[in-house]
């Protein structure tokens, strides 16, 4: 490029980022927790379609990128769930491990065996503490396999604000961890490592002002 002339007024451009009308991304989240139910024989953790609040124990925008994405786009449709949960049994007899996906919420209690009929469910027997105790589980899933229809892709009861948990109960689904066993579980329970990856489609962007 020339050099300008003496005296000339030169003008300099800002460079201009351009967001693209819909932008689809993967988000995760971590955690380290342990399952259990005290006194119970069965326990189980959820996690849910609902980007802004994926985990309803915590009940917050706990998925890391979200805040980001919120701060360009208005809403949100979730495409795809998968997970990765790492499971060790600390307690002294075997415990069966049910997980899998579903389109309807299931209590913590309720999650037991009558769930593994489930195409979508599946399940494993970890040892006690001195055996083979250790085990890892991963499934991935279309929203659409989930439900059993092409809905989530357009209808808008599949989506949500980027500014509060506003995802229809109607428009979420759900993953789950659980654990059953004959014996009453105790506080040692079944530490586990949770992974769970949305596949988000963020849209409607927000005017920019700085």
């Amino acid at each position: 490029m020339s050099e300008p002339k003496s005296g000339g007024l030169v003008l300099y451009k800002s460079p201009r980022v351009v967001m693209p009308a819909t932008y689809t991304t993967k988000l995760r989240y971590l955690l380290n927790t342990v399952l259990t139910g005290v006194g119970n024989t069965q326990a189980s953790n959820q996690y849910r379609s609902e980007a802004y609040d994926v985990d309803p124990a915590f009940a917050s925008t706990a998925m890391p990128g979200f805040t980001e994405m919120a701060a360009i786009y208005q809403r949100y449709r979730t495409l795809r769930l998968s997970y990765k949960f790492t499971c060790a049994n600390q307690e002294a007899f075997p415990v069966t491990i049910i997980h899998g996906f579903s389109a309807i919420s299931i209590s913590a209690a309720s999650l037991n065996y009558q769930y593994a009929g489930n195409p979508l469910f599946s399940t494993a027997i970890l040892g006690p503490l001195t055996g083979q105790c250790r085990g890892i589980f991963r499934k991935s899933a279309a929203v659409t396999q989930i439900v059993g229809t092409k809905q989530p892709l357009y209808d808008d009861l599949y989506t949500g604000s980027t500014t509060s948990a506003t995802l229809p109960t109607a428009g979420t689904v759900y993953c789950y961890i659980g654990a059953f066993s004959p014996i009453a579980l105790t506080a040692a329970g079944i530490y586990c490592g949770i992974e769970v990856t949305l596949d988000v489609q963020f849209y409607r962007s927000r005017l920019l002002l700085t």
